[in-house]
């Protein structure tokens, strides 16, 4: 699964990519390649798929985040 959100260790805006096993998934920076684990529930889904909308509703203010589409993607605003 593939999302877009800002990365702490980077501070890009970039595109993630999320790998679920069990009960555990493993988020990583396609930019800088920072790995998170987290708990994978539906907490966690919820909390991913809010995030992608709000960064949907961010692109009125900033287009280019419209541009963070493939792996390796990233801005700085």
């Amino acid at each position: 699964m593939l999302f877009r959100n800002k990365c702490k260790t980077c501070d890009y805006w970039t595109v993630f990519e999320l790998k679920i096993k069990d009960d555990k998934a493993l988020k990583i920076c396609t930019h800088c390649q920072h790995q998170e684990e987290i708990d994978w529930n539906s907490n966690a889904e919820t909390l991913i798929s809010d995030g992608e909308k709000d960064v949907r509703a961010l692109q009125g203010h900033f287009p280019a985040l419209a541009r963070l589409k493939n792996r390796g993607d990233h801005i700085r605003l």
